[in-house]
């Protein structure tokens, strides 16, 4: 089984959803400005916004980051958001201080395992277009030979 299976372009477009979301989301939750959770959703959500556009992959607008060290930050990140609540004691605040960054920082270390570490190029997919047609065109020929010898048997 392929472990990383996720393509480069899915992660991305999630890249580009959950930055600004993580950004937004201790307003949103009303956690406390200067509480280390809010702080820490708002850093990781900000930080991977900012690299998530100058990553190597479809979806950037500047391809600096090679994705290897893109997807080790995004599982650094992930680690910080689920471990600052639980470290700072944010858990006996209630759920809504612990529970979404331990969700967000599960899924974005699992995305970090299970993306894809190099974005599609246009010249391997003509390569595996040009693959594809050579042995169409090598089994043609084969099964030509083999009529030729059967009709030479007949």
């Amino acid at each position: 089984m392929k472990m990383r299976f996720i393509p480069t372009s899915v992660h991305g477009a999630v890249d580009h959803v959950v930055g600004p979301a993580l950004v937004l989301a201790p307003t949103l939750l009303r956690l406390g400005r200067t509480s280390p959770e809010g702080i820490t959703a708002r850093a990781v959500g900000g930080v991977e916004a900012l690299y998530s556009n100058i990553t190597d992959y479809e979806l950037s607008v500047k391809n600096v980051v090679p994705m290897k060290v893109h997807l080790a930050l995004d599982a650094v990140g992930g680690a910080t958001l689920a471990l600052v609540p639980q470290l700072t004691g944010a858990r006996q605040r209630g759920k809504k201080h612990w529970l979404p960054h331990l969700a967000i920082g599960v899924m974005e270390i699992g995305m970090a395992a299970m993306t894809k570490t190099e974005p599609p190029r246009p010249v391997d997919r003509r390569a595996k277009t040009i693959k594809k047609l050579a042995n169409t065109a090598l089994k043609a020929k084969v099964v030509q030979d083999v009529a030729k010898v059967a009709r030479a048997i007949v």
